[in-house]
């Protein structure tokens, strides 16, 4: 159970920023050596704050993030419940947009939203079980191709590390935050699938550590390639490309599956809210859910996720805070 429990947690993470390698330009390689300072906050953030968060979930018998964010304040519930919901629908909306792209990359055929959609209504409507057993087979897929990828050039690259910039650490800090905050919605669901808060605190400890070390095999196979590939839109891809064209037909498809486990890991948290307030239904909901999320992507993958993320990291941050001091 500590394994399927970590394997949500990492896919609900490892979305289309990670696996692109973009994410781990912006906030962590840009800032040379130094950035191995802003990993070490990052993942001791995500560990730490992960294990206590679920093992508190689950003792406290938590199913949606609403009864999460009620606890940690009453008063301002209403308020948070509702923009937590939003930025979900919004994180979900990003990742589908994103597969439109990928999709016409690695193979040329558009629609790739709709598709990428529908194979996440499918285990939606099986429900939380099915999801973390498919989150189980699909994360170590992706752990292995990013693995490979980054540690090959990691063994055949030349270092070349930008000059040290103390921004490292407090882009650390928020990396932690605004993905903490993107997962706590997951964690205030795993009530509902597991009454052991061992199993669910030893799940948030596992998947830090793996997104931690994955982190710094990314940034340190950045340093190790020639400079342009940091400008690249698409770092890790552009690494894969180099190293053969299947390879890179390969890690265009772990970008999908990326996008793909975290749409259905934040699809997942809000038809948990969703259920019962809007449709008795767990079939309705989930519906409902993914139609306005098709609706939202319609609106391109650059602009909701310019705009959506660096105000999720501030909430994540005040949320996991919140958190830790109970």
């Amino acid at each position: 159970m500590a394994w399927k429990i970590a394997s949500l947690y990492i896919a609900s993470v490892i979305g289309a920023g990670f696996a692109s390698g973009q994410e781990l330009v912006q906030f962590f390689a840009r800032f040379g050596g130094l950035a191995y300072l802003g990993v070490g906050l990052t993942t001791l953030g995500l560990s730490l704050c992960g294990g206590q968060t679920l093992y508190k979930c689950v003792s406290w018998g938590l199913s949606d993030y609403n009864q999460l964010i009620r606890r940690l304040n009453n008063h301002l519930a209403p308020y948070f419940d509702l923009a937590y919901t939003a930025f979900l629908i919004l994180g979900t909306a990003i990742m589908l947009a994103g597969t439109e792209i990928v999709i016409v990359e690695i193979a040329q055929i558009s629609g790739g939203m709709y598709l990428t959609a529908f194979l996440v209504l499918i285990p939606l409507l099986i429900g939380p079980g099915g999801i973390l057993k498919l989150n189980g087979y699909m994360v170590p897929v992706m752990i292995l191709l990013i693995g490979y990828v980054a540690v090959s050039t990691i063994i055949e690259g030349k270092f070349m590390f930008p000059p040290g910039m103390v921004e490292a650490v407090p882009y650390g800090v928020l990396y932690a935050g605004y993905n903490y905050g993107f997962a706590l919605a997951v964690f205030a669901g795993i009530g509902g699938v597991t009454s052991s808060s061992k199993s669910a605190k030893s799940g948030g400890w596992i998947g830090g550590l793996i997104l931690g070390v994955l982190i710094a095999l990314v940034i340190t196979a950045l340093f190790a390639s020639p400079p342009a590939i940091m400008d690249a839109p698409i770092p890790m891809l552009a690494l894969a490309q180099r190293m053969s064209p299947t390879m890179g037909k390969l890690y265009g498809l772990v970008i999908w599956m990326a996008m793909y486990t975290t749409a259905l890991a934040h699809g997942l948290a809000v038809t948990q809210r969703l259920h019962r307030l809007v449709f008795s239904h767990w079939w309705k909901t989930a519906g409902l859910v993914l139609g306005v999320v098709l609706l939202i992507a319609r609106l391109g993958f650059v602009p909701l996720l310019s705009f959506t993320y660096p105000i999720f990291g501030i909430v994540g941050l005040y949320l996991l805070y919140q958190v830790m001091r109970r």
